[in-house]
């Protein structure tokens, strides 16, 4: 019942003093919604359960070797993993392939994988309709469909299960539809596209997954060359991922002495799902959870610091109480239950912030960064908003309940208009939490500003091709257009040559991946003349197929030598062209042309024909690194990248290369339409994001900073008004009124400064992986950050000086 009293008149105490009230409300709101925010994606990704049958007994199992911590499996090193290892119940392969669908309405290129049988048995997850495959028994013809291809192509129809669709030019069984809950991303040796799979299909003979360009009757199973499968597996329930780690190394060690040749040198790495999923995130996310901690800190000493200005004009009134009788406990726990009132009422402003920032979140948010859409706020997001909601009150009330609770009886009860509101103890603590605010707000500014200069590095990177006017999308051949390597190449053929006809195309070309967002080939090779190295290492490069006019299109000069030609054929002479870097690893110093390489010890000698700049092919913080290319014509796929360079805006030409292309053949769809300036957009999402967010935190711990200094130079005013007034009636000018204020203001700013210069240096070790082209301890950004902080303090103290100058000394002694 005292409580409910307690809060009570709590509130009506904040109603009487409305600007006490709302810019407290703000600063709590917008620390506690920044933390809530933050939280929620924490959740999302690191702490919510995953939505599989014991989720943290599923793992990854990747090959590995010195130089390279994970990387796809050969199909018959699958099976060797599946047949050998004891600590795993299974190993599921998996591999990504792109499907199109057609019969249903417009042809429409679909991403899908290919699993083993025994895929959704070790997931543990049941379908929404139908039944999946089952380990050793999947019809070569059954197709699972995503919950959102089921609702967007099929309008959500429950009769779909027996259903026939054709992919590829194929006929296939509908078996089952996931449900909207199955969340599975399409899984690299990498960070993974949250992009997930539409639909999946069983594998080959074997039981091991297809290539994109493999038959159902092939049987890969024996295969040791072509490295494309992502293997899942279950943990048995006595096991750890430890003593798994253990088990497929020795395995690993074993298959390399068996086959020196294809698997000599490999090691192996069992990977934890969750850290497969969102183990690149974690250091970000944690990054951010410590900025929005200190933003927290800010507001904190922020209203604490209101808290003592409200709690000294509140004297007389604590000095009546306690003269009724009322204990020191008593007024403790009343300032901590209207602290407590506060913060609730900052906390209910703050989940709103947190929706709004959600919201924020997801429309700067364009590559999937964070699963933000798969995390909505639930109930674990609002208990921890309420926790963090009590903890703040009592935080920000416990040092003015505190301080108010020893004031001297006597003392306060007197008029005493000579004396101060408040005595030295209460200005003490005022400015000590000013100077917090000022630490802690340099660690954030420095944060920004090392994020910003990195940004800025990336950006102006130069990565190796010309990204204005370029489009950029995909086909992937079906039906009889895939039905042999010459058709194949005829079929592209004929598009570049449809395309380069078009009023507003300056040159095109295609590749088999794209550099900068696209996929990513390797492939082991041997120079001619080089001694051939140990199994296991071989020495390996960036593999590319691509067209004639491919290099113009891209703006990648050839350096020496020629680009492909028609004359290319597949009967003509085997020929390669390799990039600078390739160029100056094998024959530094000598000239490349005429040399020959070759990827496999029985494989066909290439000729050197040419020479052409580097490419920054996984990113624009990735180094180049050796690649080479054959023509498309002598290797084909069975799907391409087109990249076409306009005069104008390349958007405006989508229609007439749509039209040209189903001209050519209407069940070819082109899918994945985007200019490489998009790509290009996507590759900097992330240090995009952390940069903002940082930056917007960093913004907003130096707004709250200002504010508090600038109240603590105000009070300061505020209580020596007397003494100013004194002053100047002797005759003191008023520039020495100012240099008093404002020099008091450089001594909290100094402090500040210095005692925040450790706090920001481990903060910008903590970013040191995200940062690219500049250090974590750069002096520059040291500097500026530290005299940013020191001039906005100065500014804000420089407006109470002013403000004394126009004390009327008159009206001041009197008072």
């Amino acid at each position: 019942m005292t409580l409910m009293q307690d809060a009570a008149y709590a509130v009506r105490g904040l109603r009487k003093s409305p600007a006490f009230s709302v810019v407290a409300l703000v600063t709590l709101a917008l620390g506690i919604g920044a933390n809530a925010a933050i939280f929620h994606a924490v959740y999302g990704m690191l702490l919510r359960p995953l939505a599989y049958r014991d989720a943290e007994r599923l793992v990854f199992v990747w090959s590995s070797r010195p130089t390279v911590p994970r990387e796809p499996l050969s199909p018959a090193r699958l099976i060797d993993f599946r047949q050998q290892l004891t600590s795993l119940h299974g190993v599921a392969g998996i591999s990504q392939i792109p499907l199109n669908l057609t019969g249903n309405g417009e042809a429409e290129r679909l991403d899908a994988s290919s699993v083993s049988s025994n895929f959704f048995d070790i997931l543990g997850v049941a379908p929404l309709l139908g039944e999946t495959f089952h380990d050793g028994a999947a019809d070569d013809r059954a197709v699972v469909l995503s919950y959102g291809l089921w609702l967007t192509r099929f309008g959500g129809d429950r009769g779909i299960v027996g259903r026939q669709i054709t992919l590829n030019g194929s006929t296939r069984i509908v078996v089952a539809v996931m449900p909207k809950e199955f969340d599975w991303p399409m899984i690299t040796a990498g960070p993974n596209s949250l992009n997930g799979p539409q639909l999946w299909i069983p594998g080959a003979r074997g039981d091991v997954p297809r290539t994109p360009t493999d038959r159902a009757d092939q049987d890969m199973s024996s295969n040791r060359d072509a490295e494309y499968v992502r293997a899942v597996a279950r943990l048995k329930e006595d096991t750890t991922v430890a003593q798994a780690q253990r088990e497929v190394e020795v395995i690993a060690a074993r298959i390399g002495q068996t086959h020196p040749d294809t698997d000599g040198g490999r090691g192996a790495a069992i990977v934890p799902l969750r850290t497969q999923f969102y183990g690149h995130l974690r250091q970000p996310l944690l990054v951010l959870v410590g900025a929005v901690i200190l933003v927290l800190a800010i507001a904190c000493a922020n209203v604490a610091s209101l808290l003592l200005g409200r709690a000294s004009a509140r004297r007389k009134e604590i000095a009546v109480r306690l003269a009724l009788g009322a204990g020191r406990g008593r007024i403790v726990r009343q300032f901590l239950i209207e602290s407590i009132v506060l913060a609730t009422g900052g906390g209910l402003c703050g989940l709103l912030v947190a929706w709004w920032a959600q919201s924020a979140l997801i429309g700067s948010n364009p590559a999937g960064i964070v699963r933000i859409e798969s995390a909505p706020i639930d109930p674990i997001v609002i208990l921890f908003t309420v926790a963090l909601t009590l903890l703040t009150g009592l935080l920000s009330g416990l040092m003015p309940a505190l301080q108010s609770s020893r004031h001297g009886i006597v003392e306060d009860l007197q008029d005493g208009g000579a004396r101060s509101s408040s005595g030295p103890r209460s200005n003490r603590n005022r400015e000590a939490l000013a100077v917090i605010q000022l630490a802690v707000a340099l660690t954030l500014v420095v944060g920004a500003i090392l994020l910003l200069r990195s940004f800025s590095a990336l950006r102006h990177v130069d990565t190796g091709i010309n990204t204005q006017n370029l489009l950029t999308f995909n086909i992937f051949l079906g039906g009889s257009r895939a039905q042999s390597p010459e058709q194949q190449a005829a079929f592209y053929d004929e598009a570049l040559a449809a395309i380069r006809r078009l009023p507003d195309v300056n040159a095109a070309g295609a590749a088999v991946t794209l550099p900068i967002g696209g996929d990513d080939f390797s492939a082991g090779y041997v120079a001619e003349g080089r001694p051939l190295p140990p199994p296991g290492q071989r020495s390996s490069a960036g593999y590319q197929v691509v067209t004639p006019g491919y290099f113009a299109a891209m703006g990648i000069p050839v350096l020496a030598g020629r680009d492909f030609t028609p004359a290319d054929h597949r009967t003509a002479m085997p020929v390669v062209i390799v990039n600078r870097t390739f160029a100056s690893i094998e024959w530094p110093g000598r000239d490349p042309i005429g040399r020959r390489i070759r990827t496999s010890d029985d494989g066909l000698w290439m000729t050197v024909v040419g020479v052409v700049g580097d490419v920054r092919h996984r990113g624009p913080s990735v180094a180049p690194r050796p690649e080479f290319y054959q023509p498309h014509t002598q290797r084909s796929f069975s799907f391409m990248a087109f990249v076409v360079r306009t005069r104008h805006d390349p958007v405006q030409s989508v229609p007439l290369i749509r039209a040209e292309i189903s001209r050519l053949d209407p069940l070819q769809p082109v899918s994945r339409v985007a200019t490489m300036d998009e790509h290009l957009a996507r590759a900097l999402s992330r240090p995009r994001l952390m940069f903002t967010l940082v930056a917007a935190f960093g913004v907003l711990a130096l707004t709250l900073s200002v504010v508090g200094i600038y109240g603590v130079m105000a009070y300061f005013v505020t209580q020596r008004t007397r003494e100013i007034a004194i002053r100047m009636a002797l005759g003191a000018p008023a520039a020495t009124v100012v240099a008093m204020i404002v020099s008091r203001t450089a001594l909290l700013a100094a402090i500040g400064v210095a005692a925040g210069l450790g706090g920001a240096a481990v903060f910008a070790r903590a970013l040191s992986g995200l940062l690219f082209g500049i250090g974590s301890l750069d002096a520059t950004t040291f500097l500026v950050s530290a005299a940013l902080l020191a001039g906005t303090c100065l500014a804000a103290g420089a407006i109470p000086a002013l403000r004394a100058t126009r004390i009327d000394g008159v009206e001041a002694l009197k008072g």
